[in-house]
């Protein structure tokens, strides 16, 4: 009968099974489970410099195997720290309050700080609106139209004007095709000023209108021509700016409020008169938003023409 070695039956040799230096018994476990973190982080320390000097011994071993013929121990594991534990180390004062804390441990809070600060500004940059994707502002592929000769395409609302639209009335004028030209092309000089922010929110540059009126003129030396071409593109923000689009509130007021004067028969030669109509309806809608009543608007307009020829 032929004897098989257990060598050669095509297991391959396992590595001798790793012996505890420090978690030798199960009541050497609770014992250590038992003890405060103070004691466990002073013992680890210990532990951490043994494992030092093991690992400098190995290296001269290697180096010089005939001076250094003693084996040397494996590694001691270090006694666990729990998770709130360690978040609770990361407060400088509760750190400060033990005196021999080891150096992994150190390296650990350190590494654990900086990502916790990393994502702080992620989520920083996100909210502010100032993350990579939001500064880069490419520009919506689905705004793009075909060139067509002879035909005045729309020309894109620059995003301040939306912004200032927020905190306040955007005078008509900037609507004009010559004057959205003209902020689009110098947006990035044009006079701003810090906006009151809501509770929470940062606060956000707008159009310093008295400024910008210095370079683009006023809105009350608008001519019916001006009228004519500014009003489309402050309904195109609108639209664009009320999250139900042209059916929102603000798209259905203001679709009627354009359409009353351009309706009127007389409005070329009477717009000196109506004029000033048109803009206090479009302050008293943000002042205090109500329902379009063309009976009222029709009162109105007859009472702006009249006071005007007097």
């Amino acid at each position: 009968m032929v004897q098989i070695d257990s060598t050669d039956a095509g297991e391959p040799n396992q590595p001798p099974p790793r012996v505890h230096q420090i978690h030798k018994t199960e009541a050497i476990r609770l014992l250590l489970k038992g003890l405060t973190l103070g004691q466990r982080l002073k013992k680890n320390t210990e532990i951490e410099q043994m494992n030092e000097d093991r690992a400098l011994a190995r290296l001269e071993q290697a180096m010089d195997p005939d001076a250094f013929p003693d084996p040397i121990p494996d590694d001691t594991s270090l006694i666990t720290i729990k998770s709130h534990e360690r978040r609770a180390l990361k407060v400088p004062s509760f750190l400060a309050a033990f005196s021999r804390v080891p150096k992994a441990l150190h390296c650990v809070l350190a590494a654990e700080e900086v990502a916790d600060k990393e994502l702080d500004k992620a989520a920083k940059r996100k909210n502010d609106g100032e993350d990579p994707a939001t500064k880069k502002r490419a520009r919506d592929e689905r705004v793009e139209k075909p060139r067509v000769l002879g035909q005045q395409n729309d020309i894109e609302i620059h995003q301040l004007l939306k912004d200032t639209d927020a905190f306040c009335s955007v005078p008509l004028h900037y609507f004009t095709n010559k004057n959205l030209q003209y902020i689009n092309v110098h947006a990035y000089r044009l006079p701003v000023t810090k906006a009151n922010p809501e509770k929470g929110e940062k606060a956000r540059y707008i159009i310093d209108i008295p400024k910008l009126d210095e370079i683009l003129g006023k809105e009350e030396d608008m001519t019916f021509g001006d009228y004519a071409v500014a009003h489309p593109n402050f309904f195109r923000m609108i639209v664009a700016l009320d999250p139900a689009g042209l059916l929102g509130t603000q798209a259905r007021f203001y679709k009627k409020h354009f359409l009353f004067f351009n309706q009127q028969i007389d409005k070329v030669e009477e717009y000196p008169a109506w004029c000033d109509l048109e803009r206090k309806e479009c302050v008293n809608y943000r002042i205090s938003p109500t329902s379009f009543e063309s009976s009222y608007y029709f009162a109105e307009y007859e009472r702006f023409k009249l006071a005007h020829h007097i």
